[in-house]
């Protein structure tokens, strides 16, 4: 009898660290511990949206650095969704979640992408005949959610991703560390000077291979090997210095001109529109920065009107 309760005592005590280390009742497996536990972050789609849009928010200030989102507005995104939802959030599951929306956009940027589909601009879908249709999503189930039907928050991914998301080899891949995208530009300007550095290395390897002698000699040899620098190479050097600093100048012409310095207040204060509808509108005119300078110079009047008619074409709650 005592070996049968010491039996079933054993089989109890490894039921609860197996649910524990399942993932199904984690508060259980704490409180046995003697540890407060926190339960699963469950996220619903009005969650994800209030996140994404916030985050939109952040941008338009212009909080967001090269490296991507600082703690300090990751834990603010979390308060806010607290008081939202009335949920626990942190900061860190703020940002796992915004990860999974990456990682969403790059399969949505890929499919964009794929041969014989089109791109329907009001309704935000990548459409695809019936036949490839059944044949891709045989072949991918899961690239079903985002084929011949309207993209859950689009345009809000479009905002936080789209900018700058890189394609083909410079693409981050979707397990990188959210905030950390691939400086194709710094990348450029670093293979320029390495070719201008392997050019002169060669040029130099040439001119000793075809010197010799020591002691007194070496300095007529010097002398030798400084004067057979073809003009070609001298040229081409001279390209490439060149190549470099237009680079490095477009650069910070680029950073300089991202946008109209008044943009910003005259869409997003504008009366009798909703903060996720300026967003929208606010985003297309970043993209188009001549569309942007007019917007600022029109009127009031016409400011409006300019909002209603594109709103009522690409934006739709």
């Amino acid at each position: 009898m005592p070996a049968a309760f010491a039996q079933a005592g054993s089989q109890i005590a490894a039921a609860v660290d197996a649910i524990g280390h399942d993932g199904v009742q984690p508060a259980a497996a704490a409180v046995a511990a003697g540890q407060p536990g926190r339960q699963a972050m469950r996220w619903t789609s009005v969650m994800s949206s209030f996140v994404l849009r916030r985050f939109c928010l952040l941008i338009s200030t212009g909080v967001r650095t090269d490296k991507g989102f600082k703690e300090v507005h990751l834990n603010q995104v979390a308060r806010e969704l607290k008081e939202f939802s009335g949920n626990e959030v942190t900061g860190q599951q703020v940002y796992n979640h915004l990860r999974k929306w990456r990682q969403r956009w790059t399969r949505v940027s890929k499919l964009r992408d794929l041969s014989g589909s089109l791109w329907d601009e009001d309704n935000f879908m990548i459409t695809l005949e019936e036949e490839h249709y059944n044949g891709h999503v045989k072949a991918h189930p899961k690239d079903a959610d985002l084929l011949n039907k309207p993209i859950e928050n689009y345009q809000y991914m479009e905002v936080i991703f789209g900018t700058g998301c890189a394609t083909g080899k410079f693409a981050m891949g979707s397990s990188e560390a959210l905030g950390s995208p691939s400086d194709f530009a710094e990348s450029s300007l670093k293979h320029l000077e390495d070719d201008i550095g392997k050019l002169f290395e060669e040029v130099g390897k040439k001119q000793e291979g075809g010197g010799g002698g020591s002691g007194s000699g070496s300095s007529a040899g010097n002398k030798r090997k400084r004067s057979s620098l073809s003009d070609e190479d001298i040229t081409i050097m001279t390209s490439m210095a060149a190549a470099v600093n237009n680079v490095a100048d477009a650069i910070r012409e680029t950073k300089a001109q991202d946008e109209h310095p008044d943009l910003y207040e005259a869409v997003m204060f504008m009366p009798g529109f909703s903060e996720e509808a300026l967003i929208v509108a606010y985003s297309h005119l970043l993209d188009n920065r001549a569309q942007g300078g007019a917007f600022v110079k029109m009127n009031e009047s016409h400011r409006v009107l300019w909002l209603k008619t594109f709103l009522a074409k690409h934006y739709s709650l």
